[in-house]
């Protein structure tokens, strides 16, 4: 968990709970505000990586990041691999962005860490929110709000079990090189949080889910530890950059980037599972 003060937590709650209503209110609309949604994310999450690689001296290649990102998240809709199952859209982009951005630096100087840096970029936010375009609508538009949930659910329990149980039984750490702040202690009373919260939340909601108890149990163990993951991830890249945050996107919780690092994991692996178990 961040290395959060006690002060900081009424502001970190009240930015949670405005956050959180506004996720719901985007997942519930379904494509017609997601993809919108994902392209401001896109945008804002590609201005905070490109100020934080700035103090490395290393610069991204924003346009092409920023229009391959547009056109990964075209490639994500549902509905081409509905109507155009046979073409591995996603791949599609990937590939295309590998040979623009390339020839870019062909053309252009040949910058190899900008070109290295704008694909690790990539493949860190517009490649895994993807996932969130493919997930709202699997397997059914119906169905997919509610296995859209599950990494959210999981990813929210986990941070607010490693920081409340890290705070208070918190001895050993868990990667004292890249976040002093977070404790074995912490991960283990994450995991264990997420498991409770998404056992109560299935438990609830439980007709509409099409998986087995066991099949629950698996996902939130290996979501947990995807936003852990997540979290440990876009902590590196800050410790590898020099910054206590990412951003100051939101009062009390940093940068928009400190806030979605755990789901970038989890919302792929969600998809996997949902695929592999449906």
């Amino acid at each position: 968990m961040k290395g959060d003060t006690p002060g900081d937590l009424p502001a970190r709650v009240v930015s949670a709970v405005v956050g959180a209503a506004l996720l719901l209110l985007v997942l519930w609309a379904g494509l017609p505000l997601v993809l919108p949604t994902l392209a401001f994310v896109l945008w804002l999450g590609s201005l905070e990586l490109k100020d934080m690689l700035a103090r490395r001296g290393i610069g991204l290649n924003l346009p092409f990041l920023m229009g391959g990102g547009l056109l990964l998240f075209l490639f994500s809709l549902p509905q081409l691999y509905w109507h155009f199952p046979q073409v591995p859209w996603r791949e599609v982009a990937l590939g295309l962005f590998l040979m623009g951005s390339f020839s870019y630096e062909l053309l252009k100087g040949a910058d190899l860490t900008r070109f290295a840096f704008t694909l690790l970029a990539f493949l860190y936010l517009p490649w895994s929110l993807g996932y969130v375009l493919l997930l709202r609508e699997t397997p059914d538009a119906g169905l997919g709000l509610w296995t859209l949930s599950l990494p959210i659910v999981a990813s929210f329990a986990t941070d607010i079990g490693a920081y409340f149980v890290g705070r208070a039984f918190g001895r050993r750490k868990l990667a004292p090189e890249i976040s002093p702040g977070k404790t074995v202690e912490g991960s283990v009373g994450g995991i264990v949080v997420s498991f409770l919260a998404l056992v109560v939340y299935t438990g609830v909601v439980r007709e509409v889910f099409p998986f087995g108890l066991l099949e629950l149990w698996l996902f939130s163990l290996l979501l947990s530890l995807a936003a852990q993951l997540g979290d440990l991830a876009e902590s590196m890249l800050k410790r590898y950059c020099g910054v206590k945050d990412s951003g100051r996107f939101l009062p009390g919780h940093g940068g928009l980037l400190d806030r979605i690092d755990s789901l970038l994991f989890a919302f792929p692996l969600t998809y996997f599972l949902v695929v592999l178990f449906t």
